[in-house]
Order: C-alpha cells, then structure tokens, then sequence
C-alpha cells in the first residue's frame, strides 16, 4: 500500500472518530437529562450505534484484505472466531488472544 491512500484513510478515521465523539457530546449537553438517567436518549442510542458500526466497518476490512488483496484463510477463520468469542460475551483479551491464536495455529499446520 502507497503512503497517501494509507494517509487518507487514516485521516478519515481520525475525522470520523473525532465528528461521532464532538456529536455526542454535543448532543448529550443539548438534551438537558441527566447522565443517571434510566432511559437513554435517542440521540445517545443512535450515536452509539454510529461508533459500533464505525469499528465495525474498520474491523471488517482488516480482516478480509492485506493491503489490496484478499487475506488468507486463516486470518479470516481467526477473526471469525474471535468474533463468535465476543457475541457469547467472552472478555475482550480472551476474544484476541483466542482469535490469535486459531490464526496462528492455522498458518502453523501451513493453512495461508
């Protein structure tokens, strides 16, 4: 990968990541309720939706493509089992170390 694409898009997710967290607060300040509240906002609910996907997306292209071409299997089995780690909510060192792991142990028995 060339440096500018690598530039651009890290300024992008600079901008972005600074816009969602500016927009939170903002609104947060703007809604006039308090922070115990028990019922969250519907601006607090959509932004942290928005910061979700924003990892998500992030997430999702790092593990399917090196550079410009696709990654290899086992990055993508490690990944995936690192995710299904997370959604039956195994704490986050364990769902990397775990993903990590399976990738390792793929490229290890020659899996690329």
């Amino acid at each position: 990968m060339s440096v500018f694409p690598f530039l651009v898009a890290l300024a992008g997710l600079v901008v972005g990541t600074y816009l969602l967290r500016y927009v939170g607060v903002r609104i947060g300040s703007l809604s006039g309720t308090d922070e115990d509240a028990e019922e969250p906002t519907v601006a607090r609910l959509w932004m942290d939706r928005a910061t979700v996907v924003l990892i998500c997306a992030v997430a999702a292209t790092t593990m399917v493509f090196e550079g410009q071409d696709l990654a290899g299997p086992s990055r993508i089995i490690g990944t995936s089992v690192g995710i299904a780690a997370a959604i039956v909510k195994v704490p986050l060192l364990i769902c990397v170390i775990l993903g990590m792991a399976v990738c390792a142990g793929l490229r290890l028995l020659g899996v690329a």
